[in-house]
């Protein structure tokens, strides 16, 4: 008979601390002669090093595990590979566009030109460093010889041009080095610079014959042998890799010497959402031209999607495959486009109203509708219509008394006090049809420190008369977003506190 008592193993001792005491109690029981565990025995140094190296372990072992699967993934380049297993790629960065008026003088005539590549920025004094624009489409010709003078409101005639529009863009690369094909399958080469502005990348072959452009695919499985085709591919830090075939998808390059070439564009971000009237300088001269402006903001500019945003769209994208069929498609190919919010419905049996609203706020400039109705033409039934349509901002105003406790300084309370309220009413925190409610100011407002009491007098919509709802919620319609009345979120009456001054 066996009278070895069975020892069971707690799987659950994975730290460095449990995995030290559970040996040394194994060591206890099997070895009794051994009754020295202070730091200083040498037994249990060699106990700590492997209750260490097992920490370890340990810690790798549950990483990996967690990094297989999309809802316990932290790293942005687990995420990524694992979207790629159902077609989704991680949206890159992307770059503002705005609408310019170009002001040409009251006596110019003939015809002017605009290129692509005419370069625009804003000027210091409105955003600090300078954000470049340019204009990227066809060659526009202006006549001049066409155009009625008119009044500006500095009280000068001029030839009012309208709209150029221009995207933000950092820098034009052109003539740019890829590397030498060496007739191996599968070539990748990263481009220097980055983030890459979508559909401004192209690359050329020299084969023997000269340079020739290849053409830029999603994805290389539909590409025949001798398909002068490439994809691109973007890693975890925004880097983008051309991406060439194997000669059974997509053909490979020809061996040479330096003979891959690339041209782009790189910009994006939300630093391009820039307000009206501050693109005022045309680096480019243009012939004739007095005073360039944007009345409107720069609109769409958006950081690189975050990774759990794309955790939560990417199975939408899924389930559309590509396809714009339902209300829920258009919105979720709306937003993998890069607006910021997006609402859809159906107007008739064969009419979509999408209201859009692009990244970081204010309404769709022409450019970006444009590009929207673009991108949705190989995606929408063929006889659907697409109506892009702006959304309806709605005003919201607070206001109230604030009291603030004795020994704080009343204007740094007060600042706190409006930035939060503000922050209850940013854009990425409001959605179409939201509800707001009162309880929630007050919420933001009792969180500072330093406030004594609060009372908010009127917490309504810009059309209502009633300064305060009964319910004490506000409510809002279909393709309705609220947005705050004061530039500071909340209008307020503050007394008690110190004075700073």
């Amino acid at each position: 008979m066996n009278t070895n008592p069975i020892h069971k193993i707690d799987y659950t001792h994975k730290d460095y601390a449990s995995l030290r005491e559970a040996m040394l109690a194994l060591a206890r029981e099997k070895l009794p002669a051994w009754t020295d565990h202070s730091p200083n025995d040498l037994g249990v140094v060699l106990v700590e090093l492997f209750a260490y190296m097992g920490d370890s372990l340990f810690y790798y072992m549950d990483r990996m595990v967690n990094e297989s699967y999309l809802t316990t993934a932290l790293e942005r380049r687990s995420v990524m590979h694992l979207l790629r297993l159902i077609g989704y790629e991680l949206r890159p960065p992307l770059p503002a566009s705005a609408d310019l008026t170009l002001l040409f003088d009251s006596d110019a005539t003939g015809l002017v030109t605009v290129n692509p590549g005419t370069r625009f920025q804003t000027t210091p004094e409105a955003t600090g460093e300078p954000v470049r624009f340019e204009y990227i489409r066809d060659a526009v010709t202006i006549d001049l010889d066409a155009v009625a003078a008119t009044t500006h409101t500095d009280g000068e005639p001029y030839k009012r041009f309208s709209t150029l529009p221009v995207v933000q863009v950092d820098a034009t690369l052109s003539g740019e080095i890829l590397g030498s094909s060496d007739g191996s399958p599968n070539q990748r080469y990263a481009l220097a610079r980055s983030p890459l502005i979508e559909g401004t990348l192209v690359v050329d072959v020299d084969e023997g014959a000269g340079l020739r452009s290849w053409q830029q695919v999603d994805t290389l499985l539909y590409s025949g042998p001798e398909d002068t085709h490439y994809t691109v591919e973007r890693d975890e830090a925004g880097t983008a890799r051309v991406v060439f075939g194997d000669n059974q998808y997509g053909r490979v390059p020809r061996r040479g010497v330096n003979n891959l070439q690339a041209g782009y564009r790189v910009g994006g971000s939300s630093k391009g959402n820039v307000p009206p009237m501050t693109i005022l300088k045309a680096v480019t001269p243009v012939s004739s031209l007095a005073l360039v402006f944007n009345a409107q903001p720069a609109t769409g500019g958006a950081d690189a999607e975050a990774s759990d945003e794309a955790v939560r769209r990417a199975p939408r994208m899924f389930r559309a495959m590509q396809r714009a069929v339902t209300a829920g498609d258009y919105e979720a190919h709306a937003m993998e486009f890069g607006v910021g919010k997006a609402r859809a419905r159906t107007g008739s049996w064969n009419r979509i109203e999408l209201f859009v609203a692009p990244a970081g706020g204010g309404q769709p400039s022409d450019t970006l509708k444009e590009d929207l109705r673009r991108y949705f033409e190989d995606k929408r039934i063929m006889t659907a219509v697409l109506d892009i349509r702006d959304p309806d901002y709605v005003n919201v105003f607070i206001e109230g008394t604030l009291e603030v406790e004795a020994y704080y300084f009343s204007k740094q309370v007060q600042q706190q006090v409006e930035d939060g309220v503000r922050r209850l009413l940013a854009f990425e925190n409001v959605d179409f049809q939201d509800k707001l409610y009162l309880s929630k100011v007050y919420e933001a407002v009792e969180a500072v420190e330093g406030v004594k009491g609060v009372n908010i007098t009127r917490f309504a919509r810009f059309d209502d008369s009633v300064p305060l709802p009964e319910n004490g919620t506000l409510t809002f319609s279909w393709s309705e977003i609220p947005r705050p009345g004061y530039a500071s979120g909340i209008h307020l009456t503050v007394s008690g506190g110190r004075s700073d001054q």
